[in-house]
């Protein structure tokens, strides 16, 4: 019935979320048509970063209710510039490397609900990332390149 209004969004909520390849490959094709055929755009809310890859012109990535990076697709998985991001990429399998671990991202998640001075990701961060700002100030959006924005104090 929301189709038949045209949107000019659609929005996308996990919706291939705990499906097999097959049919989740046939859902990403009925959303891509549905792009083209309404001329609309589709936000797309995933944790499956494959799905990202395969679908998204651009990416945002999200910790604990903030924005922490957003660029193109291309820009986030080539040259990912927040811990949580790289935190991401670096969980995510590789079979195309004989020698590949995957690094999970040390901690847990802080409860959102609390007030959390500085940087949310702070607690969870790479020691290598961190500065004194990152425990008092939470970092705001910066354009680190051309269309690729980062919250990060040690990205500048």
């Amino acid at each position: 019935m929301v189709l038949s209004a045209q949107p000019d969004l659609l929005i996308a909520d996990e919706p291939t979320t705990a499906l097999d390849v097959t049919i989740q490959k046939q859902v990403l094709t009925l959303l891509n048509d549905l792009k083209k055929d309404m001329n609309a755009g589709i936000l797309f809310i995933t944790h499956d970063l494959g799905v990202v890859a395969e679908i998204a012109d651009r990416v945002v990535v999200l910790y604990a209710g903030r924005k922490v990076e957003e660029g193109t697709t291309e820009q986030i998985f080539k040259n990912p510039l927040h811990p949580y991001t790289i935190g991401l990429m670096n969980a995510v399998p590789n079979v195309d490397l004989d020698d590949f671990k995957i690094a999970p991202i040390p901690g847990t998640f802080p409860n959102i609900t609390e007030d959390i001075p500085g940087c949310r990701f702070n607690p969870r961060c790479d020691k290598k990332y961190q500065c004194a700002k990152c425990k008092l100030e939470a970092p705001q959006m910066i354009e680190a390149e051309p269309g690729h924005f980062v919250a990060c104090h040690t990205v500048r």
